[in-house]
């Protein structure tokens, strides 16, 4: 009895001890798991070291900027939600829509809309530029809302990006061709947009179906009629034509620089090789100032007309 009481003793010390072991063994393994091995490396923040630079939307001063992630660190998918993210953030502020720490509407800062299409247009058609605009944009930003930069030159600067990014793009080239017929009783017609380089013809309705007169006299057979070279006896229109150098009555083209810096006239005729000096803007018209008066020539109901026909040059690419 005696020696079966030792034994049975003898085991539950025995079972006691490998128990004792167990719970060792268990606690090393936590300690060595990952969660213990970060919570040991993390190390606290040194004296004097600096903060990560901020990311994201933030408030200077009273004025929301936008402070740009590391994109070169990004993957592709991840730089496209930030792209997005940012131009979001600059793009409520440009369209008057972004609102002050203080409450109030930052409508100040609402750009024109003949800017915007430039701004718009660039980061839109060209969101890589994003990555690297993003950052100076923070900086000037930051200045505007710190009092460092005066609004008024921070509105100029976002008003003129898009149009230096675009100084050198052309996205609607006159590659194709185009037909249209205008009204001789108003003045400068259409709105066609030309690339920098761009070499077209330019036709005007020849002189078997586009006569007209520019001083109607009511009666038919007593008119003078001309076609789109003009009258030949006023080789200069004078205060009379729309652009005073050239011929009265003869079909115009007018050019408009797409940044607006400067207008220039042509004259069309019956027919004029043209190369685009510029990204811009072409209109038609003949050249004259009084249209109540102006008339297309009618022989027995068959009415003249006066259209104009633009065809690119062909390229070796083109022809077939």
């Amino acid at each position: 009895m005696t020696c079966a009481l030792a034994n049975d003793h003898q085991g539950v010390l025995m079972r006691r001890s490998m128990l004792f072991i167990l719970l060792i063994l268990i606690s090393a393994g936590l300690l060595a798991s990952p969660a213990f091995a970060a919570k040991k490396k993390k190390k606290k923040k040194k004296k004097g070291e600096e903060e990560p630079p901020p990311v994201g939307e933030m408030f200077v001063g009273n004025l929301p900027c936008y402070a740009p992630p590391d994109f070169a660190a990004m993957s592709e998918g991840n730089r496209r939600m930030e792209r997005q993210k940012g131009f979001q953030a600059v793009n409520k502020l440009v369209t008057g829509q972004a609102v002050g720490k203080d409450g109030a509407p930052l409508e100040s800062y609402k750009i024109e809309m003949d800017d915007y299409d430039y701004f718009e247009r660039a980061f839109l058609g060209r969101p890589q530029l994003l990555d690297s605009w993003l950052t100076e944009n923070f900086k000037k930003c930051s200045d505007t809302g710190n009092k460092k930069m005066k609004e008024a030159d921070y509105v100029s600067y976002l008003a003129k990006i898009g149009r230096e990014l675009e100084s050198n793009e052309c996205y609607r080239p006159l590659d194709y061709e185009w037909h249209d017929f205008l009204d001789i009783g108003t003045g400068w017609q259409r709105r066609v947009h030309a690339c920098k380089g761009d070499k077209v013809l330019i036709e005007g309705t020849n002189a078997e179906n586009g006569q007209y007169t520019i001083a109607d006299t009511g009666k038919m057979a007593n008119n003078t009629f001309i076609t789109a070279e003009g009258d030949p006896n006023t080789p200069e229109a004078g205060e009379a034509g729309l652009v005073p150098e050239l011929p009265l009555g003869a079909l115009v083209m007018r050019f408009q620089a797409e940044d607006d810096s400067y207008t220039k006239y042509y004259k069309i005729g019956l027919a004029t090789e043209w190369t685009a000096p510029d990204h811009g803007f072409i209109s038609f018209s003949v050249n004259d100032t009084t249209y109540y008066d102006n008339k297309f020539r009618d022989i027995k109901g068959a009415i003249d007309y006066l259209g104009v026909d633009i065809y690119p040059e062909e390229t070796e690419d083109k022809v077939e």
